[in-house]
């Protein structure tokens, strides 16, 4: 692919792509005329990558290079979780996938993620994924995240209990419209059996920030105490 299609005036051909909002099929249009971002939610190296990964990673490569192909640039970020994957990731609940793996492996949290970025890398690599521009680790980003959420606390969108912030899905009257949920159907499908955080509004909340415990490995000062970031705000 690396011939690229453009129209008569040089500029890209056009493209039509599936719209999440829209449920439809819709004429794609950059923000920036020819320049198109593409941000791809990367791998949590606690582990290999399986071959369900690796297929979303696939397609985000192949959107790429089928843009590329028809003319336009592409600036392509690729982030990497290394902190905050909760294992029951609904509830925001359990062990950390990054600490429970070092001690699995009698490893530090940064070791595991050292070793599985590599990997999953010589994966990407293998299968012919192009490498992206920018590879950003959550733990490199924790300002950021601090700074949004404190903007979401202002908004009225967020809220704190003891430490840990959650997001309100009730105060966002959008909430679930990209992905089709409702907070209705989102209720619906809890486990009745699975406790509920009682620090939670609704529990359908998911946390923003997570009050660190004393045996905590990996955790950073905030407004709101020591602690980490939630997986949800590590890709905003």
């Amino acid at each position: 692919m690396s011939q690229r299609v453009t129209d008569s005036v040089g500029a890209p051909r056009a493209v039509r792509l599936y719209n999440s909002l829209t449920r439809s099929v819709d004429p794609f249009e950059a923000h920036t005329l020819g320049v198109v971002g593409i941000y791809t939610c990367g791998p949590t190296v606690y582990r290999y990558a399986h071959i369900g990964n690796l297929r979303s990673f696939l397609f985000a490569d192949v959107l790429r290079r089928t843009l590329l192909y028809l003319g336009y640039g592409v600036r392509h970020v690729k982030n990497i979780t290394d902190v905050g994957h909760m294992r029951d990731d609904t509830f925001d609940q359990g062990e950390d996938r990054m600490e429970l793996a070092a001690e699995v492996e009698g490893k530090s949290p940064a070791e595991i993620s050292d070793f599985y970025t590599r990997a999953w890398l010589e994966d990407e690599a293998a299968i012919n994924i192009l490498p992206v521009d920018v590879y950003p680790k959550a733990t490199e980003h924790i300002e950021e995240m601090i700074e949004l959420t404190e903007r979401l606390i202002e908004r009225g969108l967020a809220y704190e209990v003891g430490g840990n912030v959650y997001f309100d899905v009730h105060a966002f009257p959008d909430y679930g419209k990209l992905s089709g949920n409702t907070i209705e159907a989102l209720r619906a499908g809890h486990r009745q059996e699975l406790e509920v955080d009682p620090n939670k509004r609704h529990p359908e909340d998911f946390a923003l920030w997570k009050r660190a415990g004393e045996n905590r490995l990996m955790k950073w000062p905030s407004p709101w105490g020591e602690g980490f970031p939630g997986w949800h705000i590590e890709c905003s």
